[in-house]
């Protein structure tokens, strides 16, 4: 949302499972009901998942295509996207999937314009799940959503309540180890790890658990199969020391990096400068700035995302970029923020001064 939050955040690393978890915004409810908002301002808004070979990939083609590799739709199955937004992956699977009946729940229902433009007969509730929806779910999924829970525990059950037994839960979360913005996002509250997913669904009553991090880049692709008789809670103790000190070290770059974009700043003067990123990072770079009125420009591949502006500042393509601009703030995840900018095209014949990371 390039949302600046006022206060500063804790972040509590449990020892027993890995999991990382964050102090709560005030109001949570209330900010999800009234001010959250995301991809809203048209049906085709998306967010940037990769470029490949120049072309851009969005987020809901690469959801979707992921969880079709991984769950085998049958005919007559009920569906639901549990935390859903405007529910673009559902759409999609839809599209191959005719045969499926779709349901969609949020705590908001400022997505309701979206929801009417699927399919007649698609069936939606806001602020909580229909009661006639209950143990009658083929498959619930969840994009995005478990990382902005507060009662964790909670809503594990009462998406175990909408599923039939033997049902699917399947779901991606971010992956704080391959993303290490996920640290400091100040709505994300719960920053997960293999060991702790695999503890909580199990104690939730679910088997032949699968964490995936390699289907979809920074982060888990999971999925879980609901059979309370045959669950029992349990976890891998081993590699939690290792957690520590990754978290740790998150810690403490997040601690330092202030210092680092200080010294840049200073050694460029008033030069003009840009932000190639337009989304978490590099509306991070901008709040750090001493000066951010020397920002002229931000940059970004993403379509959907040129031609309008972030904190007033304008947002182009690589290739818009002004002559002018000599030196470049590069938001993106640190882990692939120079393979990314090495395969901009446009800049290949400048000679751009850029900070990383």
């Amino acid at each position: 949302m390039n949302a600046l939050i006022e206060g500063c955040t804790s972040v509590y690393f449990c020892n027993r499972c890995g999991h990382l978890q964050t102090n709560e915004l005030p109001d949570l409810a209330n900010y999800y009901a009234k001010e959250y908002d995301i991809n809203s301002s048209s049906e085709d808004e998306d967010q940037l998942y990769k470029v490949v070979d120049g072309r851009p990939v969005y987020r809901a083609d690469h959801q979707a295509a992921t969880l079709m590799s991984k769950v085998k739709f049958s005919a007559g199955w009920r569906v639901l996207d549990y935390g859903c937004a405007k529910g673009p992956t559902l759409k999609k699977v839809i599209a191959a999937h005719e045969e499926i009946t779709p349901f969609l729940f949020d705590v908001t229902d400022r997505y309701i314009p979206f929801w009417e433009r699927f399919p007649a007969g698609t069936s939606w509730a806001t602020l909580h799940p229909d009661p006639l929806w209950r143990g009658s779910m083929d498959v619930v999924l969840s994009f995005y959503a478990l990382e902005h829970i507060a009662e964790l525990q909670q809503a594990i059950t009462n998406i175990k309540e909408l599923l039939k037994p033997g049902g699917i839960l399947y779901f991606i979360v971010p992956n704080v180890y391959g993303n290490i913005a996920d640290f400091i996002v100040a709505d994300h509250i719960n920053h997960f790890s293999k060991n702790s997913i695999v503890r909580l669904l199990s104690a939730g009553g679910f088997v032949n658990i699968d964490v995936d991090p390699h289907a979809h880049d920074s982060a888990f692709v999971v999925t879980g199969v609901l059979n309370e008789a045959l669950a029992r809670s349990s976890f891998d103790p081993e590699g939690l020391d290792d957690l520590l000190v990754r978290a740790q070290s998150m810690a403490d770059y997040w601690g330092g990096i202030s210092l680092r974009i200080a010294h840049y700043e200073e050694s460029v003067g008033d030069a003009p400068l840009a932000i190639y990123g337009a989304g978490f990072y590099g509306n991070y770079l901008a709040s750090s700035l001493f000066n951010p009125e020397n920002v002229k420009y931000f940059v970004d591949q993403n379509a959907h995302m040129q031609g309008t502006t972030v904190n007033g500042r304008p947002v182009l393509s690589p290739a818009q970029l002004p002559a002018e601009i000599e030196h470049v703030l590069v938001g993106l995840n640190p882990r692939s923020a120079r393979s990314a900018i090495a395969s901009i095209d446009s800049w290949r014949e400048r000679k751009l001064n850029y900070f990383f990371l």
